[in-house]
């Protein structure tokens, strides 16, 4: 319950939410159902653990967040996906590392050669409405749950295998039929749908998703396909009409499916090209016609008994494609076989490596490595030799470079005490052989000024030139203080060494005040140190009394400050905490309080029963009589309320219409917003409560709903 109050006379506005749960039957008890949080935040799951991956080089666009080794980059559009390992499933779109760019994501594409298991793809694309084109490796093994939900451009679908993934109910929703691809065959062309594929794509009932499923196929293929018959269903081939749509309540142009079902037919499909709706709400069924060469003209489906073009090609020509040659039969044309010869070649570079193409198609032939170095500086690498790294200026590839040790007894620094002496190289700068330890023997500079607490001097070993300096702090000498502002005085200081500086600190003052007015006194002020005096006025410092009430609309308190001035401070009663009484001084003041229900219930049953709750009421806690003066109701979550006298016998289902009514004022109109006609009997007395009594008509639903449909704006004021 949601208790407001006012401490003014004015109107209150109150907006309170209905929910209407529509659940089966199965869920109605004597009580309610306790209430259920479905917020996104109860909802969501906690992320795993990221897997670093190696990244791939020369990362596009954004920074990717790995899970369980998958990696991602977004450039232009484009989603690249790659990474290594068993990728954990998603429990949720939530889980998608690219949430946050889904509008900007137009096509996706993995890493085919990338060691990655995944073992489903459900809520991987989930809310991507822009993604038109997807291109899907052979280590997928589930195309899951919503992999492609409201993926309403989805058009365009490639397999890099030549076998269908499991497809599970509900992986697709789109506005477009799909276009389904397994390879590109360079010598018809054209695309290539693997059979196999093929037939699982015809097998899958894509009606349960809603979405019209287009397998594009050329004849050129069928006939490539003929060359091995088998027994299962050749793809549809697609044709395009226009037509009025009962969905789109216009002339949509559509496109016409023929998929073959058995041996002796085929059946029909209407694509609205627009709303993708089956526009005769089914498949038609329609005998196979067969041409001369054995194939239905419709739907490609390929029948031995009706072809009349059988050739065992006795003759064949050669013709050439580049360095490709094709052997067709000179009878019926037919591609009997083809290969490959190439001539010269041409060198390309990239960094270090090169490659030999053929002048006349590209092919690769050859390639190869060819480095140009660049050296660090020598190291030790034994007692005999040293070593530099070899470093390629232009792949970054790294070898080593060895040299003999160049040996002279020489004595280097080793710490801020001692030297070491022995052979020496200094090409790598390494001792060879052993060494002996030796104290520095310095030679001292002058003290000079280092910062503000130290002074320095400069000291050097003359048998192995190590240097550094020795520290002492300043012997400081101080002058006497003047006064620098009003709140500092200064004074110098200075050390042998050359340092010199000033020095400030606050004054150590005296104060005393003298009152001069009702708002303020004289403050005067001197410092003990420097001698340095001041005067000012400033405002009163007060102490306060308790509150005492002095009048219906007033209390006062007592005020007193440190320079001895005293008097009263007056304020206007207040009641902030709605118990009718001033907060401050207790004096007992009018009060509006009134208490409405947040939260109204309604539980429709599977005959169409509408259950409400019981004990549902507006109190009044106010000092006196109150009364609703209006109630407005607004639909939403795509409900529409209509008269709540409408009978839902006759409303489709899935329509989502409500009418309402709530002590005896009833939704007259279809819209979605109406303010009820109240009649008597919404005055609430003192102390009192005024019972809800409401109910609704509700549309039959397909599936069970739990939603907000309807919000419930009360107007309150004072009865009088």
């Amino acid at each position: 319950m949601t208790k407001i109050r006012s401490c003014r006379f004015l109107s209150l506005l109150l907006a309170i939410l209905l929910v209407v749960g529509l659940v089966p039957t199965a869920a109605l008890a004597a009580e309610f159902p306790e209430e259920e949080c479905y917020c996104e935040e109860c909802e969501a799951e906690p992320s795993q653990e990221p897997i670093e991956a190696e990244p791939s080089p020369e990362p596009k666009n954004e920074s990717e967040a790995p899970v369980s080794g998958l990696m991602w980059e977004l450039d232009g559009g484009l989603l690249y996906i790659y990474g290594n390992g068993n990728i954990a499933p998603f429990a949720s779109a939530e889980d998608q590392p690219w949430k946050d760019h889904r509008s900007e994501i137009l096509e996706v594409m993995f890493d085919e050669s990338a060691d990655m298991t995944i073992e489903s793809l459900a809520y991987w694309f989930s809310g991507c409405t822009n993604l038109a084109c997807a291109d899907l490796p052979g280590y997928i093994s589930e195309i899951g749950y919503h992999a492609f939900y409201d993926c309403h451009a989805l058009h365009d679908v490639m397999l890099r295998c030549n076998k269908l993934p499991k497809l599970v109910t509900g992986a697709f929703v789109t506005n477009h039929p799909l276009e389904w691809k397994t390879d590109y065959d360079p010598r018809l062309q054209f695309t290539v749908l693997n059979a196999d594929v093929m037939y699982d794509l015809c097998e899958y009932d894509w009606t349960a998703d809603g979405t019209p499923v287009h397998i594009k196929v050329q004849q050129a293929q069928a006939k490539l396909l003929a060359a091995a018959p088998m027994a299962k269903a050749a793809p549809a081939l697609a044709a395009s009409a226009s037509g009025y749509c009962s969905s789109c309540k216009t002339t949509c142009p559509y496109t016409l499916d023929y998929e073959q079902w058995t041996e002796s037919v085929h059946c029909i499909r209407h694509w609205c090209s627009n709303c993708g709706l089956d526009q005769c709400g089914g498949t038609n069924a329609e005998s196979h016609t067969y041409n001369s060469n054995g194939y239905c003209s419709k739907c490609g489906y390929y029948n031995s008994d009706y072809d009349h073009s059988i050739c065992y090609h006795t003759s064949t020509y050669t013709s050439w494609s580049g360095c490709n040659w094709y052997e067709y039969c000179r009878s019926c044309g037919a591609l009997v076989d083809w290969g490959v010869s190439h001539g010269s070649t041409r060198r390309e570079w990239n960094d270090c490596h090169w490659y030999d193409y053929c002048r006349d198609c590209g092919q690769l032939m050859d390639s190869g490595v060819s480095h140009s170095y660049s050296y660090g500086s020598w190291e030790y690498y034994n007692t005999t030799r040293h070593r530099r790294a070899a470093t390629c200026t232009s792949c970054g590839e790294t070898t080593y470079d060895y040299g003999n040790h160049s040996k002279k007894n020489t004595a280097v620094p080793y710490n801020s005490t001692q030297h070491k002496y022995g052979s020496y190289c200094a090409a790598c700068q390494s001792f060879i052989g052993s060494v002996s330890y030796q104290d520095h023997t310095f030679t001292y500079g002058s003290w000079q000024n280092y910062n503000g607490t130290q002074h320095r001097r400069l000291r050097t070993c003359s048998a192995c030139g190590y240097s550094d300096y020795e520290y002492a702090n300043h012997s400081l000498s101080y002058g006497s203080w003047s006064s620098a502002n009003a709140n500092q005085h200064i004074r110098t200081v200075s050390c042998s060494c050359g340092y010199s500086t000033t020095e400030y600190a606050d004054h150590t003052l005296t104060v005393s005040r003298q009152s001069i007015s009702d708002t303020q006194h004289k403050v005067t002020s001197k410092c003990s140190v420097c001698g340095y005096s001041s005067t000012a006025n400033e405002e009163h410092s007060f102490t306060y009394g308790e509150w005492q009430s002095c009048s219906d609309t007033e209390h006062r308190r007592t005020k007193s400050c440190v320079c001895g001035y005293s008097g009263y401070d007056y304020g206007d009663h207040a009641d902030e905490n709605g118990d009718g009484a001033c907060d401050n001084c207790g004096y007992l003041m009018s009060r509006f309080s009134v208490t409405v229900p947040a939260y109204l219930s309604l539980t429709v049953s599977q005959d169409g029963t509408v259950h409400a709750a019981v004990n549902a009421a507006i109190v009044n806690n106010s000092t006196a009589a109150v009364k609703v003066t209006a109630v407005t109701v607004r639909a939403g979550s795509g409900w529409t309320l209509v008269p709540y006298s409408t009978n839902m016998a006759n409303a489709k289902v899935d329509t989502k219409q409500i009418g309402f009514t709530i002590n005896n004022a009833v939704t007259k109109q279809t819209g979605s917003s109406e303010a009820l006609t109240l009649g008597s009997g919404w005055n609430i007395a003192k102390n009192a409560d005024l019972p809800l009594d409401y109910d609704a008509v509700v549309s039959a639903m397909s599936e069970p709903v739990n939603e907000q449909v309807l919000t419930l704006i009360f107007v309150l004021d004072w009865a009088n």
